[in-house]
């Protein structure tokens, strides 16, 4: 299954994501910060999707999914923004700066297990 990077301030989010995940069989990896974020991936390069907390003290959605999509180059790498930030503009900002989707908190279990499959099974057919 896929190596996943999850990156939240809140330590519930960081649990209810990561045991919903690994139940999939996915590999999960976890990052308070968007700093520890980006040093998560630069020490990990084959992390197939980061799931991003928008919203976070430091560094911010945008720079950490533009900073994210410098240090992954591979084109399957995706990211995944779980937030409870609901205005279109800001969504359209972050898909257009390098995020593949968008979940506004709180979410069903069912539907980021849903999104997650929609954006790591397609590549792992091929």
């Amino acid at each position: 299954m896929a190596s996943i990077l999850v990156v939240d301030d809140s330590p519930a989010v960081l649990k209810i994501v990561r045991l919903a995940l690994s139940s999939q069989g996915h590999n999960i990896l976890i990052a308070s910060s968007g700093e520890s974020a980006l040093e998560t991936l630069k020490s990990n390069p084959n992390i197939d999707l980061g799931i991003f907390d928008y919203n976070m003290p430091g560094l911010s959605g945008n720079e950490l999914i533009k900073e994210s999509k410098k240090i992954i180059k591979n084109s399957k790498f995706k990211i995944l923004v779980l937030s409870s930030e609901k205005k279109p503009e800001v969504i359209s900002k972050a898909l257009f700066d390098g995020a593949d989707g968008w979940i506004v908190k709180p979410f069903k279990n069912e539907e980021l297990i849903k999104n997650v499959s929609e954006l790591v099974e397609p590549d792992d057919a091929n």
